[in-house]
């Protein structure tokens, strides 16, 4: 249960807690699972103190994948800084920890989780976390040694995402999809588009 009183600092740490914890639910358990009743267990808070920082759980998975993005362009520039990777190895090894969220603890939503969270989000906060993204993918590029002009941003985006989210979508959300195949075609998509990416850095433009 909530306290009367807490400090700023102690306010600051139950949030970070709750976005903290909402990434982790997600990766493991989906959001159909990640109610406030069970986030406000986890870090030990009331529901009453839940909403003392989020009106909803929609605006906290909102802040939560805010929260995420810093953390994947560090690990990111992590990756490419290791002596021990090369690139091409490097790339790789960080699209396909955000295609396997479940093991790496990165939060990607589902098809359906993305319609039902924007569906109830205003369009201004739909607008900061596309800007926001966009800058994010724009980043991680550029981490890549190649150059994030808008078109590539975009394009960039979106086959990461396609990447991910079919890989969390066999076979529950895409049943005509083989799930046999599943990893192979994450394999191929990765492939593909680390391709492209080598190919766009060795241009230089």
């Amino acid at each position: 249960m909530a306290r009367k009183a807490y400090s700023d600092e102690e306010r600051a740490q139950v949030k970070e807690a709750l976005m903290v914890t909402m990434i982790r639910c997600i990766a493991d358990r989906g959001l159909i699972h990640s109610s406030i009743d069970v986030l406000c267990r986890k870090v030990e808070i009331s529901k009453t103190f839940f909403y003392s920082f989020f009106s909803s759980k929609e605006e906290l998975v909102l802040h939560a994948l805010r929260y995420q993005q810093p953390r994947l362009l560090d690990y990111a520039r992590q990756l490419m800084e290791d002596p021990a990777l090369s690139w091409r190895a490097g790339v790789e090894t960080f699209l396909k920890n955000c295609c396997y969220g479940a093991e790496s603890g990165v939060a990607v939503l589902t098809i359906e989780e993305q319609q039902l969270i924007f569906r109830r989000l205003s369009a201004d906060n739909c607008r900061v976390f596309r800007e926001k993204q966009a800058r994010l993918f724009g980043k991680i590029l550029e981490c890549f040694g190649v150059r994030a002009d808008r078109d590539r941003v975009e394009l960039f985006t979106n086959l990461s995402l396609t990447a991910m989210i079919v890989r969390r979508a066999i076979p529950e959300s895409l049943p005509l999809f083989v799930p046999e195949a599943a990893d192979a075609t994450v394999a191929f998509q990765i492939d593909a588009i680390v391709d492209r990416l080598e190919r766009l850095k060795e241009q230089g433009s």
